[in-house]
C-alpha cells in the first residue's frame, strides 16, 4: 500500500513538473515591415512574421486613403518565420496613404503593426519619397532660349547630406502630366555633400543629362521643376509663382530659390547658379 502511494506521488509530481515546464502561447512578432513601389503604381507592402506556434490562421493588411472612412483588406502571402507581401490599390500621386497588419496565429492570438492599430496606423505618400536629402533648389526661368545657348534655363539640385548620392536612373520635368519631357541625368553623375549639380532644361549639349527630353521654364506663368528618383517616385519639386514686381525682366534676370539652401523658405534672388543660395527679395 505504501509503495502504490510513493508511485502515485510521483507520478502526481513528475505531471505537475511536466506542466509547470510547458510554454504559455505567444503571439505572433511581426517585424522589418518595408513599402515598395514604383511611381505611384500599386504599391507592395512587405513584412516578416514570426512565430513559434506554426502556421498563422491569417495575415491581413489593411490600407486606405487617410482621408477615407474604411480600411479595405488583403490577405498577406507567405511562409511562417519568413517574408509575407501583398500588393495594394493604387493611388493618385501624392495622395497620404494609412495601412496596419494584422497576424492571428493557431493559439488564436492577435498581433497587430504597428501597436495600438488601427488606431494608430503606419503612413506613406504615393509616388512620394519620404525623407531625401535632394532638393531642387534653384530655378532660372528667363535664360536664353534656342538657337542662343549661352545662357540658358536650369535647375540647381542640392544634397543636404552628409554622404554623396548617385543619380543614376533620375530625371527632372516641369509637367509631371508630359512623361516624354522627363529630362534624364546621365549615369554615374552624383551630388556631393552639402553640394550642387546643375542642369539645363532645354539644351541638348548639356553634358548632365542623356536622351532627347527637355522642357523650357515659362516666364509667364507659375512654372517649377520636380525631381524624380530611379523607380520615377517624386524626390522633391520647387515650384515658382507667375513673375511678378519681384521678377523683374531686365537684368540682372532673378531665380527663384530656397533660402537657406535645401529649406521651405522660398523667393526671388539674385541667381547663385551651383553655390549657397542669397537672401530672398521679399514679393
Amino acid at each position: 500500500m505504501r509503495k502504490s502511494f510513493l508511485i502515485l506521488s510521483s507520478i502526481f509530481f513528475m505531471s505537475l513538473l511536466i506542466l509547470s515546464c510547458e510554454k504559455d502561447p505567444t503571439s505572433a512578432l511581426i517585424q522589418d515591415v518595408s513599402v515598395d513601389q514604383t511611381g505611384n503604381s500599386a504599391a507592395t507592402i512587405k513584412a516578416t512574421i514570426l512565430d513559434d506556434n506554426g502556421a498563422l490562421k491569417s495575415a491581413k493588411l489593411f490600407f486606405k486613403a487617410s482621408t477615407a472612412a474604411t480600411f479595405k483588406s488583403v490577405d498577406l502571402a507567405g511562409t511562417v518565420n519568413g517574408v509575407f507581401y501583398a500588393k495594394i490599390d493604387s493611388f493618385p500621386l501624392g495622395t497620404e496613404v494609412s495601412y496596419y497588419i494584422e497576424a492571428i496565429n493557431s493559439e488564436d492570438l492577435t498581433t497587430v503593426y504597428p501597436t495600438g492599430a488601427p488606431t494608430t496606423v503606419e503612413k506613406f505618400t504615393s509616388g512620394v519619397v519620404s525623407n531625401s536629402t535632394l532638393f531642387v533648389n534653384e530655378v532660372f526661368a528667363n535664360g536664353t532660349k534656342a538657337p542662343d545657348t549661352s545662357n540658358p534655363d536650369w535647375a540647381e539640385i542640392y544634397n543636404s547630406g552628409t554622404t554623396a548620392v548617385d543619380l543614376t536612373g533620375y530625371a527632372i520635368q516641369d509637367d509631371v502630366s508630359k512623361p516624354a519631357a522627363k529630362r534624364f541625368i546621365k549615369a554615374g553623375l552624383s551630388v556631393p555633400a552639402k553640394g550642387y549639380l546643375i542642369i539645363h532644361t532645354e539644351v541638348n549639349n548639356d553634358q548632365a543629362v542623356e536622351g532627347t527630353g527637355s522642357f523650357g521654364l515659362s516666364t509667364t506663368n507659375s512654372d517649377g521643376v520636380t525631381l524624380f528618383n530611379s523607380k520615377g517616385q517624386v524626390v522633391n519639386r520647387l515650384e515658382y509663382p507667375a513673375p511678378s514686381a519681384g521678377q523683374p525682366t531686365g537684368t540682372p534676370n532673378k531665380s527663384w530659390g530656397r533660402f537657406a539652401d535645401g529649406t521651405a523658405t522660398q523667393g526671388w534672388m539674385v541667381p547663385t547658379k551651383g553655390a549657397a543660395n542669397t537672401a530672398v527679395t521679399p514679393n
